[in-house]
């Protein structure tokens, strides 16, 4: 046991070594992806704890989640009863979902998030609180039996905060797009139109870029939403007209 609890204090550091010196979103969260599910963990979540009137989408900085939890999570609004985001507010510190305090019989609303969640193999979750100066947010992943010792929490601890701050700054420091775009497109989804302009699935450009297919259609999406546009075939179209990528 002290021999993996010492290999994943050593790989958390080389970790941050190497999200550091990545030039591009899709290579960190490739390398987060990887990483979490060495542990165990097959779906995550980075976004910022939604305002009253937010979504989740419209907060969220990667998504890991099934499409269809996804969906169903901002359809439902259940950010606004799901405990799990609800006690970021109240800690700095990392918590599993099983030790989020809420009265099951009393809160019966944030009780049928947890149990809905199962559905998705969300049995275990970890969830790691993120406090801007201005907003909270959280990195929060889950898995059918994750391998969660105080040694890997802590790793995963220094590795979230890590990814998340370094995918706020490369979204930061993205080139602005053209004027006509009512909001900018981040390089991720910049990166999934450009191979879809070239004919490429979702699973091509998942194998390509070494992110989940999940992943891919969620930027897909939501390129396409920001730019407001019916499909995805518009959706491409309207950015090589704009000349928002190059193929």
């Amino acid at each position: 046991m002290q021999g993996i609890e010492s290999i994943w204090g050593r790989r958390a550091l080389d970790f941050v070594d190497a999200i550091e010196a990545s030039a591009t979103s899709a290579s960190v969260i490739s390398q987060f992806e990887k990483t979490i599910g060495d542990l165990g963990f097959h779906a995550y979540i980075m976004a910022g704890i939604p305002e009253p009137g937010q979504t989740l989408a419209q907060v969220t900085v990667a998504n890991g989640w099934p499409a269809q939890w996804f969906e169903l999570y901002n359809r439902e609004n259940l950010s606004a009863v799901d405990p799990v985001p609800r006690h970021c507010f109240n800690t700095l510190n990392p918590f599993e979902w099983k030790d989020v305090p809420y009265d099951h019989e009393r809160n019966a609303a944030a009780h049928d998030v947890m149990t809905r969640a199962r559905d998705f193999r969300f049995h275990e979750g970890f969830c790691i609180p993120i406090h801007y100066d201005d907003a909270t947010g959280a990195v929060s992943m889950a898995g059918e039996r994750p391998y969660l010792d105080p040694e890997t929490k802590s790793a995963l601890h220094l590795m979230s905060v890590f990814t998340h701050g370094r995918l706020r700054a490369l979204a930061r420091s993205a080139p602005p797009v053209a004027p006509a775009q009512s909001r900018r497109l981040s390089e991720t989804e910049a990166e999934v139109l450009r191979w879809a302009a070239r004919g490429k699935t979702a699973w091509e450009t998942s194998q390509i870029l070494g992110i989940s297919e999940r992943n891919v259609r969620w930027h897909l999406e939501e390129a396409q939403r920001k730019l407001k546009a019916p499909n995805k075939t518009a959706t491409v179209a309207r950015v090589l007209v704009n000349r928002e990528i190059v193929i």
